[in-house]
């Protein structure tokens, strides 16, 4: 009896009971009643991605021995474009439109999703790409400079950045969830777009913090209560040592550094800010099962583990086509006001 009402409470806290961060974050004034400083966590972050496992030649971030998440980016692009254009190629079919496009990417890191998308241009064009972090920054010149890419890496923090220029488009890709002024940054997105320009995103919309919301947190219990061991282990959590987990491993990912600082707080404030011209609807629970954490257990060379795995990318397009469960990504086209 007492193991059975043990089990009941773990589940009550671990599956039932919501998440949430300790302190809500809205401004840098916030950092204060946390137990990381802004200074230290923008610290934090540059350690982070500069630590990131990356493609040599592109810049990209890698997924080793995960072509997991692979599948569920492509899937998600997919599902999520705008008639039957995701934020690349809708980027490549703006500029191609037009005699000379004014670009800016905010949060661009080593931009190589930019330098990606400028292989399709065959208009004028000029790149302006800002970003925290000076050693990819340093990176990205350096390889638009060796491709000649038409590309102007900045290095500047973007909360505190005024735009002074106007632009056609205004692109964020995975970035915004890593800012923390969020009103502060839309209106200066707004200011700086011509009055034609276009802001697109594409951009992970979870619970800020990364936590799951309930119906997730219900539907990846059910999933992990029939998943063997070998399915669950977890490969980022804990350091060098992989641990099997019972539940999906919930916790603040925001503790440290800007990780999902606001993230749930981006639809309401990109629908408050702009005009919406598309809402392309992401994934549900696919990014929690495939990404570093969880996605390097399955290889799909097997014939057992790509059946696993065909079956969540059908299971997550069942339940976001019925809304059975929140999406936690956004393929988004807006306009001003």
């Amino acid at each position: 009896m007492k193991l059975v009402l043990g089990n009941l409470v773990k589940f009550y806290r671990r599956i039932l009971r919501d998440h949430s961060q300790p302190v809500k974050i809205s401004n840098i004034a916030d950092f204060e009643r946390t137990s990381v400083s802004y200074e230290q966590r923008v610290l934090n972050e540059n350690w982070t991605f500069d630590n990131k496992p990356r493609d040599v030649e592109t810049g990209n971030e890698v997924a080793p021995n995960n072509d997991f998440v692979i599948r569920y980016l492509i899937l998600e692009r997919r599902l999520s474009a705008y008639k039957g254009s995701d934020l690349w190629e809708y980027v490549r079919k703006f500029v191609n439109s037009r005699n000379f496009t004014s670009i800016l990417s905010i949060g661009s890191g080593p931009c190589a999703v930019e330098m990606e998308i400028a292989q399709g241009f065959v208009r004028d064009y000029q790149w302006d790409c800002i970003d925290l972090n000076e050693n990819l920054i340093r990176q990205a010149t350096k390889r638009a400079q060796a491709l000649g890419y038409n590309l102007q890496p900045i290095v500047g923090d973007i909360n505190q950045k005024k735009f002074d220029k106007p632009y056609d488009l205004i692109v964020a890709v995975a970035s915004l969830h890593h800012f923390v002024e969020l009103e502060k940054l839309f209106l200066s997105v707004s200011n700086a777009l011509k009055p034609d320009g276009e802001f697109v995103v594409y951009e992970p919309i979870c619970k800020s913090g990364m936590f799951l919301f309930r119906r997730q947190r219900l539907l990846l219990a059910l999933l992990f209560l029939f998943l063997p061991k070998k399915y669950r282990l977890n490969h980022q959590d804990y350091g060098a040592e992989k641990r099997c987990d019972r539940f999906y491993n919930e916790y603040d990912r925001s503790g440290w550094t800007f990780e999902c600082i606001r993230s749930g707080d981006i639809p309401q404030l990109l629908k408050a800010g702009f005009k919406v011209k598309h809402w392309g609807r992401g994934m549900t629970f696919l990014r929690r099962v495939s990404d570093s954490v969880y996605g390097p257990n399955f290889d799909l060379r097997k014939k057992k583990d790509n059946l696993i795995v065909g079956f969540f990318c059908l299971l997550d397009r069942f339940v976001r086509f019925f809304r059975l469960v929140p999406v936690e990504g956004l393929f988004f086209i807006g306009k001003r006001k």
